[in-house]
């Protein structure tokens, strides 16, 4: 499988808004989290189209956000019947923001996760996501806030071309646009994208997330 090309993309941005955390019972601890997903939207498309040209024009092509740490895509989105109308990032966003697009169930061993369905919304102009996840451990014992693990949030566009001799065809992932650098740290022993956002788990507290707890990578 080949990995596509990821390209940190001018005027795109995560900026954290608000979260909390909540223990909803000894087994259950849940967080949930806003950031404003910044987008130039100009700027996007001029570089979606080097790379795809016409690319918000076909029907057949198709995107997917990856939202680590707020939200999981299942798949990936075609245009359809908004392509040629996709002006803004509102617009755009329209084509993926469907709660039916993102996964909410239980997934990994030991350490379990499930990440909420999003909510999207424009706010001044801006898009903001809303999402978080739910911790628990697979052996039904009592979880706590030292148990969760480093969490990465990413912001991630991923750019889908039609195959031009059957357009029905599963679309191929050219290029992914993010707000992070494209060279790699390491935090927490895992490779995270310098520039890119993160919370230490086992440091959360109950109650409302400090912004000082979303950090910085690198």
């Amino acid at each position: 499988m080949v990995v596509a090309d990821y390209r940190q993309l001018e005027g795109m941005g995560f900026e954290f808004v608000s979260g909390s955390v909540v223990k909803e019972s000894a087994h259950l601890l849940t967080y949930t989290v806003t950031f404003t997903a910044v987008l130039d939207f100009t700027h996007f498309v001029q570089m979606s189209n080097a790379y795809v040209p016409g690319y918000l024009a076909s029907e057949h092509n198709a995107v997917r956000p990856v939202l680590e740490g707020v939200a999981y895509h299942v798949l990936y989105n075609r245009f359809g019947s908004a392509a040629g109308n996709i002006g803004t990032t509102d617009a755009l966003s329209k084509v993926f923001a469907s709660p039916d697009n993102y996964l909410n169930e239980w997934a990994d061993v030991g350490l379990q996760r499930r990440y909420h369905k999003p909510r999207f919304d424009m706010v001044d102009g801006q898009l903001q996501v809303t999402g978080g996840q739910d911790f628990r451990w697979e052996d039904e014992r009592e979880i706590k806030l030292q148990d969760l693990p480093d969490i990465h949030f990413t912001w991630t566009l991923n750019v889908l071309k039609a195959h031009p001799d059957d357009p029905f065809h599963q679309p191929e992932e050219i290029v992914r646009f993010g707000y992070a650098e494209e060279a790699f740290v390491e935090v927490g022993g895992r490779p995270i994208r310098k520039g890119a956002r993160y919370m230490v788990g086992r440091e959360l507290q109950l109650g409302a997330i400090n912004p000082k707890q979303i950090l910085t990578a690198g």
